[in-house]
């Protein structure tokens, strides 16, 4: 058992680290140490967490155990625990579009996901893998470009297609948290272009042939990607975009809830802008939750805007780049410096991670 202390007393410890033991030459580059698996994340910096503990109680580091007991000490007494990257060992999810993969050592291997399904949704990792080509023709399959989106046509070679399995998983990905990874399959052993990340706008039944020839419901979806600059969607009247967000943060919320789950309402309206409209809602939602504070260091935005409102940018923790439609879950509303750091930064990855952790705690359901 670990001696207990206040939330206060480890608020010195914390100081006592900086002031004390960071300079010190046995404690340069101690995050890259295999022996150093957690960390305290408290005020933009990270922190042993055993040391931490260690310094609060008195106790030596030699006397109680690390991981899960001590993780457990400091979160309930508020801290935000951060697992350590392990290095150059760890595959990074990041794809060159036009770039061709192997699908078994480049993007399934590594990454998780079946090697035969069109539809691949990771277990480890927030994506979901889609390989279209011009040999799904004769499964019935027929995708390309319409009006700014990609026409995905689902998963199921006999009969009518249901909402199940990848289906499922393309029109839950916002919900998720999970970005879609498209490939364009170049042929037996030619590899897979990447196309890009693309967001789910909708989806829609028509009838088209199955295996075997035989006319079927099939579900396509709606893929838009990700990134498209808001001067390339073709604008609406000014006032009626406005009036859809709401001044109250629960209808926001709701409104921001209800962006995020499939749906086939709509279809006159364009793919992009419905991903545009949608991803205003999550981000007016978000920015109202910060209420003027970032959701990472927690400080005060850097400066108020020109109509009042305080300077925050909406960050996808899920992705490495930001836009497209996400989850309030997956959207923190942080400061300018924070996001740079996120994005840049030699602890960036660390950052991310304790915002996605207090993104869960804010938004559980």
């Amino acid at each position: 058992m670990i001696k207990a202390v206040s939330k206060e007393r480890i608020d010195k410890a914390l100081q006592e680290f900086d002031r004390k033991f960071r300079i010190r030459s046995e404690w340069q580059g101690w995050e890259a140490n295999l022996a150093h698996r957690y960390a305290v994340h408290e005020g933009g910096q990270i922190y042993p967490a055993k040391k931490i503990v260690s310094l609060a109680t008195g106790i030596a580091v030699g006397k109680f155990s690390g991981g899960h007991p001590t993780n457990s000490y400091l979160k309930k007494r508020g801290f935000t625990i951060v697992e350590l990257p392990r290095g150059e060992g760890e595959p990074v999810l990041q794809f060159t579009p036009g770039a061709v993969y192997d699908r078994k050592t480049e993007i399934n291997g590594p990454f998780g996901g079946s090697l035969q399904s069109g539809i691949a949704a990771s277990a480890s990792y927030p994506a979901i893998f889609l390989f279209t080509g011009d040999s799904g023709e004769q499964y019935g399959y027929a995708d390309d470009w319409d009006n700014g989106a990609y026409l995905y046509t689902g998963e199921g070679q006999l009969g009518p297609m249901t909402l199940i399995r990848g289906n499922r998983a393309i029109a839950e990905h916002a919900v998720d948290g999970r970005a879609l990874h498209l490939f364009r399959s170049l042929g037996k052993g030619k590899g897979n272009e990447y196309m890009g990340e693309f967001s789910c706008a909708d989806m829609f039944e028509r009838t088209q042939p199955d295996l075997k020839g035989q006319d079927r419901t099939a579900i396509v979806f709606r893929l838009v990607p990700v990134g498209v600059p808001a001067e390339e969607i073709q604008p609406e009247e000014p006032d009626e975009e406005e009036a859809d967000l709401s001044d109250s943060l629960v209808t926001a919320r709701s409104a921001a809830l209800a962006a995020c789950k499939p749906s086939n309402d709509d279809l006159g309206k364009s793919a992009p802008r419905k991903i545009y409209q949608r991803s205003r809602k999550v981000s007016h939602y978000v920015l109202m939750r910060a209420k003027g504070q970032c959701e990472s260091c927690e400080k005060p935005a850097p400066f108020t805007k020109k109509d009042g409102t305080p300077y925050l940018e909406p960050h996808h923790v899920n992705r490495l780049s930001d836009g497209g439609l996400d989850h309030p879950r997956y959207v923190g509303a942080i400061c300018p410096s924070c996001h740079r750091e996120i994005h840049s930064g030699v602890h960036g990855a660390l950052l991310n991670e304790s915002l996605k952790q207090r993104l869960l705690a804010i938004e559980p359901d």
